[in-house]
């Protein structure tokens, strides 16, 4: 009788869901859209939240109106919890359901949450943007969630110049990383996003060494005189040092690969952009964040000598009783490194603030080399006249100490007597200090008796303000300070074998040298969309400023060794008037330039973005001095198109093609505008006196180095996205190449000007495919594989010049230049003679420029007779990442590998022919000791370079907190360990088969090589 009354209301019921479903939809999609206040974002729901759902376990029948149930019910349970992102905020409008039933609820404005749940249920937390999690609940009634962000399913947004766009509009050849995107375990954010870029080259400049620098290369070599690489932009700031920022401060990278992208930043882009966005405070209740981490380095490879017994049975030096590891000497034994982040952040939606400090103290392998820094960021947003103006200040500062060895101690650790010591307890400072000779003295001494420092201090402050002045249309305009201060000690002991040969008790210097840069920039940036178009159009001015300034003292021969470089004016050159002082000033350095760019786009079907720079540089004479930079690039979404609506293969289609130019003032300024300054000394009645003169030979016809790029490439992911890439094929052609050029005496005052004296030509590919293999709650396994390959060429050369010897060999001996840079030929080539074997009695062979092969003791060998050989550039740079997630363990691991290239082993070169009194290398000892005579610079020495290495093995496991009462502070942990430089596959005897490949001079493993490492790290995040 009662069953006609319950399907009466089962459509009430079922109306009812649908309304609160709809409405936690709305609340979703406010939040993804705008991060707005707590406050204003419910607003926009006038409704209550609370649900009613019927629960499926329970039977019921409907008596007079009222629910009844039965004994069958399940027990409920009452679940509460709060749920947050990956930075502890609370993200409200969560919902949190049981899958397949009606039983749900959603996140409050501070992410709170209360379900009541049958007993032994799984909770399911979904929100857009982010990615779902499934809990069983296990007899807990506290479940506290951590969402990450779902990044693929995000309409991406892409920062580019001066603007961001959808990366479904984007047009050009940009990569965009984020922080899960960085390679574990590194330090440095450049080499944390080292392999993950297609095309963009990044080394370090002597290996492990904490001092050690990073060479950056996008898309081959970009100038025969300026530097290679990218435009580095922080925060909007163009000529940023990324090494003042940590990893845990970056949002985002984006790299321009294409001058379609860069051309809007005109002069200094000519090497690519590399974009770099830091965290923005968000607002909420105070969050913490934590990163520790420990290193410890271990020895993988090192050049290593033959030791005292084989020493002495080959008769290579005297016995001098003694049994040294000269590698270990110079060495600790397991460096040990340590650093430390701590990040704040929090405020109300209109005053947020985010701060960051860290430090770093890292021992090297070698002994004598420290690097101890500290690092400290704070980005304050503020909101007023209820949205109309926003003002954000980034301010940051970075401080750096640094103890510098030197790489020599290795090249003598390889050659020395290990029948010799490094120490002589006679002596005060128990050192075995040897004087006189060439290239022989004792590494351990010559780190201890002296001292090399350097203080860096780097300040960067940001102040934008964006005025919305309407609904689509804003005014930035933003102002930032650069400072970047160096100060320099030098200390040398008048026990060290330098002093000592030179007669001086001691030498002490002091250098100090600054620059600023002030740069002002505004913009209006237009947005509308009318019907099925979409327009995006921004025009600014850009002005920047450099200044420079330093000086340097030094003195010699002072009465007490212990005062080192504390008292300068103590030396007794100063009294002599032989001490040195110098300071200098750079003349300023203006840019200024007009910009201007509009995206356009048809029903997200045809996309056209447009651009110029106009600029303006202060280092060319007056007619050249201005360069317009124009850049245009269309897209098609071809899988937006009405035919590609059947098919359900492609989700993503797009094809791209692009044309821009950028270019390059980068010489020093004053080659194109006469200027004097210190020349040479005179003897002049009987006094030497300093004169001044013509400091460069004047080019006022000096104009503009461009770039020229083209640029294609399409987009694509298959199979719901679960599969996707990307390739570019591109050609830029650098025409009127700056660089000095030898030219007569007279009319010129000195021997080289600075010209326009040809082409550069760079060409190549870039490919990138991602494959997210498993995807559910237990497993997840994602694969990415990163191809590129590039050819650099020098086209054409001017006026009398006709090549370009380099990479001049140091003695011992006269081994000449081992690189020409000549029109026809690829960058990269070695210019060598060809080997051609030995004689029975050891000597070399070689073949002629006629093809005739002689003996280089019978027939003198000429220039004439070298050949272009080899090629130090891959023809495949490729980088390999796989990731898994498997419950609440995380585990990657990441390959790079080079394939196609050669490489000059100059450590062979010079220590792997047995000489009198010298040690050689164990490795090529036995194949090499018939060689007789001079090492002659050919072939011989050039390997096989390909390699696969296991850079990255790390693995991490995330505890789970929920439910714990003892740990409501701590709102996420994760613990975990990283191990890089692992395993090197290779044919290669040297070193390292990654040698530096950036610049003109590519593929030479130098003498004085820094060791490879292995480094071993372990650490902890903790969000509070």
């Amino acid at each position: 009788m009662k069953q006609p009354r319950l399907k009466q209301l089962r459509p009430v019921i079922q109306l009812f869901s649908i309304v609160v479903i709809i409405q936690c939809v709305a609340i979703d999609r406010i939040y993804a859209e705008k991060r707005k206040s707590k406050e204003n974002l419910f607003e926009k729901v006038s409704t209550p939240v609370a649900l009613f759902f019927r629960s499926p376990y329970s039977k019921a029948d409907v008596i007079d109106s009222d629910l009844v149930f039965d004994s069958e019910t399940m027990v409920d349970v009452t679940v509460s919890g709060v749920v947050t992102d990956q930075e502890g905020q609370p993200i409200p409008g969560v919902t949190v359901s049981i899958p397949g039933t009606g039983i749900g609820t959603a996140t409050d404005l501070d992410g709170n949450y209360s379900i009541t749940v049958p007993e032994g249920s799984t909770l399911v937390f979904s929100f857009i943007g982010f990615e779902s999690q499934s809990i069983e609940i296990n007899n807990q009634t506290e479940i506290n969630v951590s969402l990450s962000e779902d990044v693929a399913s995000l309409d991406e947004v892409v920062v580019v110049g001066y603007g961001s766009v959808n990366r479904e509009n984007l047009t050009s050849a940009v990569s965009s990383l984020n922080e899960e995107d960085f390679v574990a375990g590194t330090v440095s954010p450049l080499m944390a996003i080292q392999g993950k870029v297609p095309g963009l080259s990044i080394q370090s400049t002597n290996g492990a060494d904490p001092n050690s620098g990073v060479s950056i290369q996008l898309r081959g070599v970009n100038s025969v005189n300026a530097s290679q690489g990218p435009l580095i932009v922080i925060d909007g700031v163009p000529g940023g040092d990324i090494n003042t920022v940590v990893k845990e401060d970056i949002a985002s990278i984006e790299v321009l690969r294409d001058a379609s992208g860069a051309a809007i930043y005109g002069t200094r882009a000519s090497g690519g952009v590399i974009l770099i966005t830091t965290k923005s405070a968000l607002a909420g209740k105070l969050s913490v964040s934590y990163t520790g981490e420990l290193f410890a380095e271990t020895v993988r490879r090192y050049n290593e000598p033959l030791g005292r017994d084989r020493f002495l049975e080959e008769g290579l030096g005297d016995d001098l009783g003694h049994n040294t590891d000269w590698f270990d000497e110079v060495t600790n034994d397991v460096p040990i490194s340590y650093r430390n982040v701590i990040s704040l952040s929090g405020g109300v939606e209109e005053a947020k603030i985010r701060a960051t400090i860290s430090n770093r103290s890292a021992t090297g392998l070698a002994i004598g080399a420290q690097r101890d820094e500290t690092q400290a960021r704070i980005n304050t947003d503020f909101t007023l006249f209820d949205g109309f103006l926003r003002i954000t200040n980034n301010l940051s500062y970075s401080e750096r100490q640094s103890e510098f060895s030197n790489n020599d101690i290795f090249r003598m650790a390889l050659q020395l007597n290990p029948t010799e010591t490094p120490y002589d307890p006679t002596e005060a400072h128990g050192l075995n200090v040897w004087t006189g000779g060439y290239d022989w003295y004792n590494p351990v001494a010559d780190i201890r008796l002296r001292t090399d420092q350097r203080k860096y201090s780097y300040l960067l402050n940001t102040t934008s303000f964006l005025f919305n002045l309407s609904d689509n249309l804003s005014l930035t305009a933003r102002y930032s300070m650069n400072n970047d201060d160096n100060y320099g000690t030098y200390w040398r002991s008048a026990q060290h074998k330098t002093s000592l040969d030179e007669g001086v008790a001691g030498y002490a210097s002091h250098s100090y040298g600054e620059s600023k840069d002030n740069t002002f920039e505004t913009f209006l940036t237009y947005d509308q969309i009318f019907g099925l178009h979409t327009l995006n159009a921004v025009g600014g001015y850009s002005f920047q400023e450099f200044n420079g300034q330093g000086f340097s003292a030094n003195n010699s021969d002072f009465a007490v060794d212990g005062i080192e470089e504390n008292d300068l004016g103590t030396g007794r050159f100063l009294a002599e008037g032989r001490a040195g002082l110098g300071s200098y000033k750079n003349p300023r350095v203006r840019l200024m330039a007009y910009f201007a760019r509009l995206n356009y786009s048809f029903d997200n079907r045809y996309l056209i973005t447009a651009s110029l720079r106009r600029e303006g540089s202060s280092k060319f004479a007056e007619g050249n001095r201005w360069g317009n930079f124009p850049a245009i690039s269309i897209g098609w979404n071809i899988h937006n198109e009405p035919f590609m609506q059947w098919q359900t293969w492609f989700t993503n289609l797009k094809f791209r093609a692009g044309y821009g130019e950028t270019g390059n003032e980068g010489f020093a300024p004053g080659v194109a505008t006469r200027m004097y300054g210190p020349d040479t000394w005179w003897l002049m009645n009987g006094e030497w006196r300093r004169t001044y003169g013509v400091s460069h030979n004047q080019n006022t016809d000096l104009k503009w180095e461009t770039k020229k790029e083209y640029n294609i490439g399409i987009d694509f992911a298959i199979l719901d996205g679960n599969i996707s890439g990307r390739f570019d094929v591109f050609q830029r052609d650098v025409d009127d190449l700056i660089y000095d050029i030898s030219v007569p005496q007279p009319p010129a005052i000195h021997d080289k000007t600075t010209m326009n004296v040809g082409v550069l030509r760079n060409t190549g590919w870039e490919a990138e495919l991602t494959w997210n293999a498993v995807d559910n709650t237990d497993f997840r396994y994602v694969t990415t594989v990163i191809g590129s390959a590039y050819k650099s060429e020098l086209v054409s050369l001017w006026g009398n010049q006709t090549f370009w010897d380099r990479k001049s060999f140091p003695a011992p001996g006269s081994p000449g230049n081992a690189v020409r840079l000549f029109p026809g030929e690829p960058i990269g080539r070695f210019f060598v003679w060809e080997h051609a074997g030995f004689t029975e009695t050891g000597n070399w062979m070689l073949r002629g420029s006629d093809g005739e092969v002689f003996d280089v003791t019978e027939r003198t060998k000429t220039n004439e007779d070298k050949k272009f050989i080899g090629n130090a550039i891959p023809k495949l740079i490729l980088a390999w990442n796989n990731q898994f997630t498997i419950g609440k363990f995380d585990l990657n691991a990441y390959f790079r590998g080079w394939s196609g290239h050669d490489i000059f082993n100059m450590p062979n070169f010079y220590y792997g022919i047995p000489l009198e009194s010298r040690n050689v290398l164990v490795e090529n000892f036995e194949e090499q000791r018939h060689i007789t005579g001079e090492k002659e610079l050919s072939d011989y020495w050039i390997e096989d370079g390909d390699f696969l290495k296991l850079d990255v093995l790390s693995i991490g496991y995330t505890f789970n907190f929920q439910g714990n009462r003892g740990n409501r502070h701590v709102k996420g942990l994760r613990v975990y360990a990283t191990g890089q430089n692992l395993l090197v596959l290779t044919n290669y005897s040297g070193l390292n088969p990654e040698v530096n490949i950036n610049g003109l001079d590519p593929g030479f493993e130098e003498r004085a090589t820094y060791p490879q490492t292995r480094t071993f790290m372990f650490g902890v995040q903790a969000n509070f």
